[in-house]
């Protein structure tokens, strides 16, 4: 069952000063949304500040002008996040997520354009190199733990993993990113640089976080 806190689909639609306890997304902005304010609010135990999924079935997909900010995420798997599905067309832009305090969140900063349903078992094989293109993404002033959840490819202490695909994402910024691992081990990322040819705000690789000139 879908557990969501809010779901906007809309246009010009504020959500303020909620306490959100809940199993799935805290907010999640679907297809078709535009001028959608999320602000003033607490999260805990969901699945994160989230636009999507887009992009399931080839769907074309439209999201602009999104702003989340002033948010409380305590043990939630996910801080900010993005998800699409490979095969997907359209775009979301202009999209910033500000003023995020962190506690405990495995994953504070999180985008795939590699979303697939968990649910049915392993990441399919595509031969597909189309998806939801994305551009004017900032994470900014983001601070807190991260609980180190292991999965995968990844060492637990990523405060941002950017899966992307080549030549579908454009101007996304980390500005003052502060996070720490509960046992103190170095703050990582994940970022193929294959991907992004851009300043990310921090060195994008599969490695220590390192911030870069955007990234003040």
């Amino acid at each position: 069952m879908n557990s969501d806190g809010f779901s906007a689909g809309g246009s010009n639609m504020l959500f303020e000063n909620n306490y959100i306890q809940n199993g799935d997304d805290c907010i999640t902005v679907g297809n078709g949304a535009k001028n959608i304010h999320f602000r003033n609010s607490y999260c805990e135990g969901g699945h994160g500040l989230s636009i999507g999924s887009l992009g399931k079935n080839g769907q074309v997909a439209d999201v602009q002008n999104v702003l989340i900010e002033n948010v409380i995420m305590k043990n939630s798997l996910y801080g900010a996040r993005f998800k699409s599905w490979t095969g997907g067309n359209g775009l979301a832009r202009n999209i910033t997520w500000k003023n995020i305090a962190l506690s405990d969140v495995p994953f504070p900063i999180y985008i795939t354009q590699n979303y697939w349903d968990q649910n049915l078992g392993p990441r399919p094989n595509s031969s597909t190199n189309t998806n939801t293109r994305i551009q004017d993404f900032k994470f900014q002033n983001f601070a807190g733990s991260i609980d180190e959840y292991y999965v995968e490819g990844a060492t637990g202490q990523e405060v941002a993993v950017f899966d992307l695909y080549p030549n579908t994402a454009t101007n996304i910024v980390t500005k003052d990113i502060v996070a720490v691992t509960k046992t103190r081990k170095p703050v990582a990322v994940m970022c193929d640089p294959a991907t992004i040819s851009t300043d990310v705000g921090f060195k994008c690789w599969n490695g220590k976080f390192i911030r870069t000139k955007a990234g003040v």
